[in-house]
């Protein structure tokens, strides 16, 4: 039986106009992000709607509209395909959608955990500067072998392994830049910096994590609906105990995303579809495997699809 891999991206820049665009044509997303709002305590609409700069440049509010976008899609996508057999993915901040998505998670409590592992990963960087950079061009164990000369200093490790040439570092701004520099110098062609502070998936975040796992345990998960890959291990966990230890590590490890589209290809996968509002996952996909992407704001996708009309979504 061939699968849809629905996959779901992290914290990104949101095209916000694309956003309003869904939120006027589509019901079931309007009434997404209007459900986020009463669990968040304000109105994001109004704030989309607005384009508030608040939001736009704010990396708390770019994460609740990603988790919220991103659900919102998964909602539309379903209406009109809940008969077809799933597995679910999520990119960093993505496999908490996975997890909402999959019945393992409420919705509400994915928002409480997002605001509060924000918190405890502003908290740990009180005294920091925090970047994170992509490294094009150089293999995992290229980069490793650099990281031994900073191993000393405790402040940077690999953060994302998105394919076997694009990989992402994190850590304390300095070292991070000096590590960047030794990449460069060791062959990598080219490095850009990602506006994501605090820093995710790094030796830094190991106080928050600790932190984090205590309000894990407080949170009900049920087993998934359908199966949801996890970050750290590459593995779909089904007991409570093992999804929310996944989520404390992975805080400060790395985010497996080139084994797990690998692991996907090996699983009948047919075709993956990016539940988000840009086309981040399908274009890094293309490089690890050559199963057919699609993005669920493609417009042609979009016209395609059996979708209800927009006052009955």
């Amino acid at each position: 039986m061939h699968l849809h891999a629905i996959l779901f991206p992290g914290q990104e820049f949101q095209n916000i106009n694309v956003l309003k665009n869904l939120i006027r044509k589509y019901k079931i997303i309007k009434n997404t992000f209007y459900e986020s709002s009463e669990y968040i305590g304000f109105n994001l609409n109004r704030f989309i709607k607005n384009n508030s700069q608040e939001i736009i440049n704010n990396s708390k509010y770019i994460r609740l509209i990603a988790i919220t976008s991103s659900i919102a899609m998964y909602r539309l996508w379903n209406n009109a395909n809940e008969k077809i057999p799933i597995i679910l993915a999520g990119h960093s901040l993505g496999e908490y959608s996975a997890l909402v998505c999959s019945n393992s998670l409420k919705f509400s409590d994915a928002i409480k955990l997002i605001l509060i592992r924000h918190q405890f990963m502003k908290e740990s960087m009180k005294k920091k500067m925090g970047a994170m950079h992509v490294i094009i061009g150089l293999k995992e164990h290229n980069i490793e072998k650099i990281l031994e000369n900073f191993k000393h200093l405790e402040q940077v490790s690999i953060a994302c392994i998105n394919t076997p040439h694009h990989i992402v570092i994190s850590g304390e701004k300095n070292i991070v830049h000096e590590v960047s520099l030794a990449c460069k110098k060791n062959g990598a062609k080219k490095i850009f910096y990602l506006p994501i502070n605090p820093p995710s998936h790094c030796i830094l975040m190991k106080s928050a994590a600790k932190k984090f796992l205590k309000v894990l345990e407080t949170i009900v998960f049920e087993t998934p609906k359908f199966p949801v890959i996890n970050n750290v291990d590459v593995k779909c966990e089904t007991t409570a105990p093992a999804i929310r230890n996944a989520l404390m590590r992975q805080l400060y490890n790395p985010v497996k995303w080139c084994d797990t589209i690998t692991y996907l290809s090996k699983k009948n996968v047919s075709i993956f579809v990016e539940a988000g509002l840009n086309n981040t996952l399908i274009n890094i996909n293309k490089f690890i495997v050559a199963i057919p992407s699609v993005s669920l704001n493609n417009k042609n996708y979009l016209l395609n699809q059996s979708f209800k009309k927009p006052s009955e979504t």
